[in-house]
């Protein structure tokens, strides 16, 4: 179902499938011709043998962490209400559902990243086996993705107009974690927005990885994955018990 999820998001279109790895191949090229070439933005992060990174990939990085939430956000409230059939004829797992959605994203993510660590290669070279522990924050916001995909799939049911909030506040996620410019450009008064926002630990976490030697912060990737975990829980349960109701309103 996963795979069928992909192939209808690019059903009829002449390319294909092919898409999956065009869309971010050309975000790549646009924000790197943008950021870089156009208004020739300079984020001021160094490799470790002095390199400077180019923004259009600390940029892109962040797009992508973002975009895996942002989907599930922006989909979720509608998962179960245009499912109807398996509400209502079928005996169905519901719960797999924001799965789904959740994994059809991450093969795009995953390939997103594959085209941003070739280009890291490409511009700054190889910088160490850090990179091998990418799959630790992408996981935990995968699993924090999971319960707010359970909890809107759920919410959205009963409340319709929850598809206009989620996807208000997937833009302003967008630009209240340290995606488009750099965490210390914020002021201090202002900086509890960037700790509450679920994007901020695992965005920071994977730049450190791919762009330098500095060590992760664990104390805040425990703590992340603590909330993470809690986040899913809650999601499933609140799902749980809400899918009772769901064929009464459908």
């Amino acid at each position: 179902m996963t795979l069928r999820d992909i192939s209808m998001r690019y059903k009829n279109s002449f390319l294909g499938g092919l898409w999956i790895v065009g869309q971010p191949l050309i975000q790549l090229m646009l924000y790197g011709f943008v950021f870089q070439v156009v208004l020739r933005s300079r984020w001021g992060l160094q490799t470790p043998d002095g390199q400077e990174v180019p923004f259009g990939l600390l940029l892109f990085c962040g797009i992508l962490l973002h975009g895996l939430l942002a989907d599930t956000m922006v989909r979720a409230p509608s998962l179960v209400v245009s499912n109807t059939s398996y509400v209502k004829r079928v005996i169905f797992p519901l719960e797999i559902l924001p799965v789904i959605t959740v994994g059809s994203t991450a093969v795009g993510i995953f390939i997103g990243f594959v085209i941003l660590l070739a280009a890291s290669l490409y511009y700054l070279g190889f910088h160490g086996l850090n990179i091998l522990l990418l799959p630790i924050p992408i996981a935990l916001l995968v699993l924090l993705t999971l319960g707010v995909g359970w909890l809107l799939s759920a919410i959205g049911v009963f409340f319709r107009d929850l598809s206009q909030i989620t996807s208000s506040l997937a833009t302003i996620m967008l630009f209240t974690a340290p995606i488009c410019y750099p965490a210390e450009m914020v002021p201090p008064e202002f900086r509890w927005l960037l700790n509450i926002n679920p994007l901020t630990v695992p965005v920071e976490a994977v730049r450190t990885l791919l762009f330098s030697n500095d060590p992760l912060q664990w104390a805040s990737l425990g703590m992340y994955a603590g909330f993470a975990l809690l986040v899913a829980a809650f999601g499933y349960f609140v799902f749980y018990r809400m899918r009772a109701g769901f064929a009464d309103v459908l």
